[in-house]
């Protein structure tokens, strides 16, 4: 009975020991520690605060993409104005339907890119590389191609856009940085781990993981 009872212990002690490595993927800590070293937060704490802190901006900068919109674009007045500009040469889509068009690729193009970072795949940098030539097409195709419309109506469409992309980037940008941080801290707490730099325990920690998990040739 006594060696019995042993076995059952040591093989509940094994499992143990093997569950948390099996639940630790090496390239899920590789890209833990890549948005770590990237937006450099300094301890556990301070994560928590940039994820507030993007949060806000992020959503203090899509709510005044939406004003600017409503009011440069699709105020009465400036609808009948914009109506002067010739469509797009691509699409043959209207002004007021590009200042919807130019801000979708500006966002598609900044998630491709930031999925394509974090995971190293080149395809997605890519697609995100393709969108953003053509926002910029659309952005300032009016101040270039269209030759027939006066030189201020131009400049004032193609500001209106750029105003759209750079606000909707960076609302995009700080968003996807909140999420990000948010799913480290979150794995941090499932794996029960610590990928911050000026941890030199928990560093040696998961190095050792890796190299037992990933053998070398």
């Amino acid at each position: 009975m006594v060696m019995g009872e042993d076995t059952l212990q040591e093989e509940i002690s094994s499992s143990q020991q093997v569950h948390p490595k099996s639940t630790t993927d090496p390239e899920t800590l590789f890209i833990m520690e890549s948005i770590i070293q990237r937006l450099k937060p300094r301890d556990s704490h301070h994560v928590r605060d940039m994820i507030t802190q993007r949060g806000w901006l992020s959503g203090a900068l899509f709510m005044t993409s939406v004003l600017f919109w409503w009011i440069a674009v699709e105020n009465p007045q400036r609808s009948i104005q914009d109506s002067e500009i010739p469509n797009s040469l691509i699409g043959s889509v209207d002004f007021q339907q590009l200042s919807i068009i130019v801000p979708t690729l500006i966002f598609l193009a900044t998630l491709v890119m930031v999925i394509g970072r974090e995971k190293g795949q080149a395809y997605l940098s890519q697609a995100g590389g393709l969108l953003v030539v053509l926002a910029l097409f659309y952005i300032f195709e009016p101040l270039i191609l269209h030759t027939e419309i006066d030189g201020e109506t131009a400049i004032l469409a193609s500001g209106r856009l750029l105003s759209l992309a750079i606000m909707i980037h960076f609302a995009s940008r700080f968003m996807f940085d909140a999420m990000l941080l948010q799913w480290v801290r979150a794995s941090m707490l499932s794996m029960e781990i610590d990928v911050f730099p000026n941890s030199d325990h928990n560093s040696e920690h998961l190095t050792n993981q890796i190299d037992e998990e990933i053998p070398l040739m």
